[in-house]
């Protein structure tokens, strides 16, 4: 890959901004050199962390870049959702010497850049048939809950980015029916993503010791899902076993709603850190579980992400095709 071509990536969230250099294409895979992680309080504008991140780059960068941002992608100046931080594509481009920036929002990247994931950082969930020329998926809990479309359009795929996280909650059970309306006191409207993203955990967590009677402490999601794996009879295990059950839910609703027999990628922050109880919990029984269409969801392969690096390999992917 020494001539390959070379990419200016970055992963914008806010909290972190990770910048890395992509070498190579979507045909032979890309190589990501260079990976830097800066702390987005240390920087005024993004405009100041790039500088900072090329200064550290042993060659001039190249003339192309894709960020991916956290935030709705508008026309002209964009505003990060939960930053400070606010730029124009077009005036950065310049500052920073490129032909050309590409601002994407952070999922669709994370979307174009799961099939481009090494076998090695890919989990098997389920063992299905990729129907090629369909639709896939990506979708993944963390600050919220993304959903991601890749669409074949010749020898290309296509980005639909997607607010599907906020579809309506579908309870099954007499439990789950109990959540739902603890919520909806809180909230009214009860998305998928009030219960499947870091937030979700807690909104979880917190109405099952309401029905339980269990006085909730306030525990952050990082210690329920802590406590779950270090206690599987705690009530937190209970709590991310369901999560997981709701998960397959929700990925099998996705699945019939968009047709995605190439198969569904699971992603965001949280699953790899639960793998272990993902991979025993009731995903796949849910997954699966709608009659008369459950064959059709059994066939569809599943696989888990587990490295950082899709975001940025999808950057890199949008940068080479030089749009979504």
């Amino acid at each position: 890959m020494t001539d390959a071509p070379r990419y200016l990536v970055a992963d914008i969230g806010g909290t972190n901004a990770r910048f890395a250099m992509a070498c190579g294409s979507v045909t032979e895979g890309f190589r990501l050199e260079h990976v830097r992680r800066f702390r987005n309080e240390d920087f005024d504008q993004l405009r100041d962390a790039a500088l900072a991140y090329l200064e550290t780059c042993p060659s001039n960068p190249p003339q192309r870049a894709c960020f991916a941002i956290a935030s709705p992608i508008t026309p002209g100046r964009i505003q990060l959702t939960n930053s400070a931080w606010s730029f124009s594509p077009e005036t950065l481009s310049g500052v920073l010497g490129l032909d050309d920036l590409l601002a994407v929002n952070d999922f669709a990247a994370q979307a174009r850049g799961a099939p481009l994931t090494p076998a090695e950082d890919l989990v098997l969930i389920n063992d299905g048939d990729a129907r090629p020329g369909t639709p896939q998926a990506v979708l993944g809990p963390g600050t919220g809950l993304g959903l991601g479309l890749l669409v074949p359009d010749g020898e290309r795929l296509r980005v639909v980015a997607t607010e599907g996280g906020h579809a309506g909650f579908a309870p099954r059970t007499a439990l789950e029916i109990e959540i739902l309306r603890e919520l909806q006191r809180e909230y009214g409207f009860v998305s998928w993503e009030r219960l499947l993203s870091g937030r979700g955990l807690l909104n979880l967590h917190r109405a099952v010791c309401r029905i339980e009677g269990v006085e909730w402490t306030g525990e952050r999601p990082e210690h329920i899902t802590q406590t779950a794996l270090e206690n599987p009879d705690s009530l937190s295990a209970r709590v991310v076993e369901l999560f997981c059950t709701l998960l397959g839910g929700y990925a099998g609703d996705v699945a019939v709603l968009t047709g995605s027999r190439g198969g569904i990628y699971l992603g965001g922050g949280i699953l790899p850190k639960i793998r272990p109880m993902l991979e025993q919990s009731g995903f796949l029984e849910r997954f699966a579980d709608r009659e008369p269409m459950s064959d059709y969801v059994r066939k569809i392969p599943v696989h888990l992400i587990c490295s950082d690096g899709a975001a940025l390999r999808g950057a890199a992917a949008l940068a080479e095709q030089g749009y979504l």
